[in-house]
């Protein structure tokens, strides 16, 4: 298991090396110039010089990029040009709000997927089989931020049953539960289609294993069956997806955030990469990162925890 665990701490490391020599590209990856952008026409040659030499367009790449690994590693983030502030708290105080839309995100989608996926089975190669299939694959192939337009459009514009923007009113739950819906909802659309094939499949494969046969000649009810022995088994492949699910929904939060107006990291990230906040998008998109590998390294060791011949891989 040691053994394990370091192959994963490395891929950790690997990645993060990667991570960091492309968001330290940023100024050079994207069009326009910084300091232009910042300080607007009206700013003096001599301030748009100041500024390039305080985000080091000045220096080569790779002498960047060891500068800010460097920096990093000592806790040094850097600061907003603008105003000075440090952006790593900034960066940390959002991700309050991007937790509970992943976490509200991957909720819905497994309590909806696995209720879809064990009807699927009950009612197998029937028409409602056949119609949940075509609608999960439709689910599946939807990208978020076209859910998140039509959501808005259809039940904020429309219908006018949930608020368009905003995370709701501090201290008022209900309202901020109001806001959480739409969003939550959108990114879970195409989980939900997921993980019901990934259950309606589990489930299907093991109704006709051995045990199961045993189980129905001594005429036990079929919907027991399905729930009290299959069910344990199409759970063992959900853990790697929830895991991952919830980590890709924190780094997938980035159009709905802003789609829906919400405060969180990605909202930040893409506020920052528009007003060249180049240290508070690194930092955003490196935490982001971050989660999103650390989740994937825990669902890794949950299978090998629940499946020791993973350890051998």
């Amino acid at each position: 298991m040691g053994q394990y665990l370091l192959k994963r701490f490395f891929m950790l490391i690997t990645v993060l090396f990667g991570v960091l020599l492309l968001i330290s590209s940023l100024t050079y990856l994207i069009p326009g110039d910084p300091a232009t952008i910042m300080l607007q026409q009206k700013a003096t040659p001599e301030i748009k010089e100041m500024v390039r030499q305080k985000l080091g367009l000045d220096q080569p790449i790779f002498v960047r990029f060891f500068k800010y690994l460097w920096d990093v590693l000592h806790g040094d983030f850097g600061v907003y040009v603008m105003n000075g502030r440090p952006v790593l708290p900034v960066v940390l105080s959002t991700l309050p709000h991007t937790f509970i839309l992943a976490t509200t995100t991957m909720v819905i989608s497994v309590l909806f997927g696995l209720v879809l996926g064990v009807l699927g089975v009950l009612y197998k190669d029937t028409v409602f089989d056949k119609t949940l299939t075509v609608i999960s694959a439709a689910a599946v192939s939807i990208v978020q931020y076209v859910a998140a337009l039509l959501l808005l459009l259809l039940f904020s514009v429309t219908l006018r049953w949930f608020p368009a923007v905003g995370t709701g009113d501090k201290g008022d739950i209900l309202d901020k539960l109001h806001h959480l819906v739409l969003p939550a909802v959108a990114m879970s659309i195409s989980w939900v289609g997921y993980i019901q094939r990934i259950v309606r499949e589990a489930l299907a494969e093991t109704l006709f294993s051995e045990y199961v046969k045993t189980a129905k000649s001594f005429g036990i009810p079929r919907s027991k069956i399905i729930y009290k022995y299959c069910l344990r088994n199409a759970v063992k492949p959900l853990v790697n997806i929830i895991v991952i699910g919830w980590g890709a929904a924190l780094g997938g939060s980035f159009f709905i955030e802003s789609i829906f107006g919400r405060k969180g990291l990605g909202r930040l990230v893409l506020g920052a990469l528009q007003s060249r906040e180049y240290y508070a998008a690194q930092c955003g998109i490196m935490v982001a990162v971050v989660i999103f590998i650390s989740a994937v390294i825990l669902a890794d060791i949950v299978n090998a925890i629940v499946d020791p011949r993973i350890r051998l891989v």
